[in-house]
Formats: structure tokens, sequence, C-alpha cells
């Protein structure tokens, strides 16, 4: 069985329930799996399974996986202050991911940029990679 829809129910759980982000979202449900739909009115924040799995390195059902969690603003500074808000939720915290225990979790990348669409706005971005490792 795989830990992606536990683990993205956990994401989005977590990301709600902290009180500093919403805060700092267009709306209390501006929090979406892997895209934004289109017209989404910013900022909002986005997370999404990048890689891992089952360690397989002893019998035990350990699951090591990285997310990517990141803010979309239309200002850096708002951007970064969301970015923040979700390191503050997911660092070093126990997850509850259902049917598992988290022991690990740990942003390990920054990343920052910014986009310009077709009409000359500018959208930045600002978010990590975390390392989330769970056993059964």
């Amino acid at each position: 069985m795989s830990i992606l829809n536990p683990l993205y129910t956990s994401l989005y759980t977590t990301l709600q329930g902290g009180t500093a982000l919403t805060s700092l979202l267009s709306s209390t449900a501006a929090i979406y799996n892997k895209q934004a739909p289109d017209g989404a009115t910013l900022p909002y924040v986005v997370f999404s399974h990048q890689g891992g799995g089952p360690d397989n390195d002893y019998s035990a059902r350990n699951e090591n996986s990285v997310v990517f969690i990141r803010a979309y603003a239309a200002s850096d500074p708002a951007a970064r202050a969301i970015d923040d808000a979700v390191d503050a939720l997911i660092t070093g915290k126990n997850i509850s991911i259902t049917g598992y225990s988290t022991f690990w979790s740990a942003r390990e990348v920054d990343l920052d940029l910014v986009e310009t669409t077709q009409s000359g706005q500018r959208i930045y971005m600002a978010g990590g990679f975390y390392r989330i490792r769970a056993g059964k």
C-alpha cells in the first residue's frame, strides 16, 4: 500500500491547521495538491510528492518521501513569509499520517524564483523540499 494518499491528506490537514499560515493566504482553502486551479487567487500554497518510497532496509515498512511545498504570491516578501509559516509547521514536527508514525521531517532544499505571466504580472515562488520519514 502506498503512503501517498495518507501523506497528501496529512499535508493538507497540517497546512490547513496552521492559522499563522492560513492568515497569509487568499482564503483558508488556498492550499492545493500538485497544482493550483486555473485562475486561483494569489497568494496560495501548492504541495506535491517529488520522490521516495519504501526504504526496504529491513522488515519494517518505513517510507522515505520527499515533498515540495511552495508559496506563490504577488511579491517576494509575501511568498517568503508564507514559506516561513510552512516551514514552522513541517520541519521537526511529528506529522500525523494515518497508519504511520512520523520519525523525521526536515527541510533539505530551498527554492526561490519569479515568473512573468503573458500579461506581464510577476508571480513569486518561495519553497523547499522536505524529507518525511515514517514507519508502520
